[in-house]
């Protein structure tokens, strides 16, 4: 409430002086409006997928370091970089 009074263009507080999370228009990570019409497993599909990508190009496509970041076993990146299309050169 206090950024919608700081940011407020007027003396009323309208819809356009709120953040997009009360608003309802998408949560804290933007996936409400992304999700919508798909199960949950497909909206989690999209966001995996770019977290595993990056997490390769910063490892240099190193599985072993890549699986460390990410906190998972070896063997469940590989399933996942298969799944994801991720798995070739």
């Amino acid at each position: 409430m206090e950024r919608a009074v700081v940011l407020s263009r007027g003396s009323v507080i309208g819809d356009d002086d709120l953040p997009p999370v009360v608003r309802n228009e998408e949560d804290a990570g933007g996936l409400t409006a992304a999700a919508a019409g798909r199960t949950l497993k497909e909206a989690l599909a999209s966001p995996e997928r770019r977290i595993i990508a990056a997490a390769l190009r910063e490892n240099k496509g190193s599985r072993q370091a890549t699986a460390e970041q990410l906190g998972i076993n070896r063997t469940t990146l590989y399933k996942k970089m298969k799944r994801y299309g991720l798995d070739g050169p």
